[in-house]
């Protein structure tokens, strides 16, 4: 974890953890079948860490706000974790599942089926995950570049406005004008949206 952690995910094979053990590689698999065993165990190990509230806050936004926060730190501390995690195909993660667990039960006896509820939770889930595989994104090409995202943006603007002048009032307006681009408030701001929506949804099943 360490490894993926301060150099990402490709970095992280079964020679490498050895070599940082000080053991000889294909002593590692009597631990692990192979290298995706290896990775499911990171997943678990990282999930494990971060543990709800005995006490869940009363309302149903409150304890969706709770998770999509705490999923977010997790995947901030951990930039590999966003986009090794699959939702088309995913892995029997253990230490996730009270993640599951938490966001359908805030979710069940509110009119809502079942199919709904879990579509739901994993609406939240992709939405957070999606937002996090830019910060392994962005961390890769500043190691890469040495220039952060708001550098890069302030050499780019005269490009863009060459762009945009004459053909695209709105954006010309926008670039000139500058944008904060800051991802945990696009991260904060989105998921706002989100729970605006499912308290939509929860209002027509009443």
């Amino acid at each position: 974890m360490a490894v993926a952690d301060a150099e990402g995910l490709a970095a992280v094979s079964m020679r490498r953890v050895a070599a940082e053990l000080g053991v000889a590689t294909m002593s590692l698999y009597r631990h692990v079948a192979d290298k995706d065993d290896l990775l499911v165990r990171m997943m678990d190990a990282v999930f494990a860490r971060w543990t709800f509230p005995a006490d869940p806050p009363d309302g149903w936004r409150e304890r969706l706000t709770l998770a999509g926060r705490m999923l977010w730190e997790v995947f901030r501390h951990h930039p590999w974790l966003a986009p090794a995690l699959s939702v088309t195909r995913p892995q029997a993660v253990a230490g996730a599942l009270p993640f599951t667990e938490w966001v359908i039960t805030a979710l069940e006896g509110r009119g809502l089926d079942l199919q709904t509820v879990f579509t739901t939770y994993l609406t939240l889930f992709n939405y957070v995950r999606g937002t996090a595989v830019n910060v392994e994104m962005e961390a890769e090409a500043e190691a890469l570049s040495g220039v952060d995202n708001e550098e890069w943006m302030d050499a780019q603007e005269p490009a863009l406005l060459a762009l945009a002048a004459g053909r695209f009032p709105a954006l010309e307006r926008l670039i000139a004008t500058g944008y904060d681009f800051d991802l945990d408030g696009l991260f904060e701001f989105g998921l706002q949206r989100l729970l605006d929506g499912i308290g939509l949804l929860l209002d027509a099943a009443r």
